[in-house]
């Protein structure tokens, strides 16, 4: 099996690595020379290409030449440009397709569900309110416009794994909102592991969540990570909120059962362990 991902990034390398250890052949893009060579170090077949290039490129042909795609691009924070990005990833999808790709799997994000509160399943409508969410949103339908049952959607809960832990970016800072919601995390490994599984599963033509089981609310979670990991305290503001006003809870449950997955990080306090 040929397995390709674009965008050997935080998640899309350490990906790759774990493909590769399985014997299965793996190739992906990068954006930069520099990191082309880094990763041919690690005996990884590496495209160099940025969202927007010329997408009938006979080195872009090589990746498009697989089996199963991973679709792990994000749109960024800054300066975006919500059409132009939906625009160019509908027509990496149309080519891919053309080109051969027999199944492709998009890294989408729990974004898509704005700022609902209760419960949100698989099924659940899709309210976003970010440019990234709506960008999401549009190329999901792309996704399965394009692939049908050949497509696959794996919308992730915030990222926590190597260097990388939101309770890092709120330390110190005082006066922190919605302290009674409850965190929406996943570790990387489960992601990488869900990945994994669905690809050997041939779980195409659905839709998964990824987040940990366990949901502790804000102020509670970050800090004690936040003591955990020896930063400056966060504080919250105090609020009068409605004890029921838990904000937004990922349920992945039903996605797991389907992927046969057990998660190695069930409660977003294992992740520091």
């Amino acid at each position: 099996m040929k397995i390709s991902i674009c965008g050997y990034g935080w998640l899309g390398l350490p990906l790759a690595l774990h493909i590769q250890q399985k014997g299965q052949q793996i190739i992906g893009t990068t954006r930069t020379a520099a990191k082309q060579h880094q990763l041919k170090q690690q005996d990884l077949d590496t495209v160099l290409y940025s969202l927007g290039d010329d997408i009938t490129s006979s080195e872009l042909q090589t990746l498009f030449d697989c089996d199963v795609l991973i679709l792990n691009i994000a749109p960024g924070r800054k300066q975006l440009d919500a059409t132009a990005f939906v625009k160019n990833m509908t027509d990496f999808i149309q080519q891919a397709k053309t080109a051969g790709t027999k199944k492709l799997l998009f890294i989408s994000t729990t974004s898509v569900y704005g700022e609902q509160t209760g419960v949100i399943t698989e099924s659940s409508p899709l309210q976003p309110t970010t440019a990234s969410g709506q960008c999401h949103q549009l190329i999901e339908q792309v996704v399965f416009d394009v692939f049908a049952q050949a497509g696959a959607v794996m919308r992730l809960a915030g990222l926590v794994g190597e260097n990388r832990h939101p309770a890092r970016y709120l330390a110190g800072k005082t006066d922190i909102a919605n302290g009674q919601h409850v965190v929406n995390l996943v570790h990387q490994t489960d992601v990488i592991n869900a990945i994994n599984s669905l690809i050997q599963h041939h779980a195409f033509g659905d839709i998964y969540h990824l987040c940990s089981h366990d949901h502790p609310t804000r102020q509670a979670y970050y800090q004690w990570a936040c003591d955990t990991l020896g930063l400056p305290p966060a504080q919250f503001e105090e609020s009068n909120y409605a004890p029921k006003d838990q904000g937004k809870l990922i349920d992945a449950q039903q996605s797991c059962q389907k992927l046969g997955l057990e998660l190695r990080y069930p409660s977003p306090f294992d992740m520091l362990n």
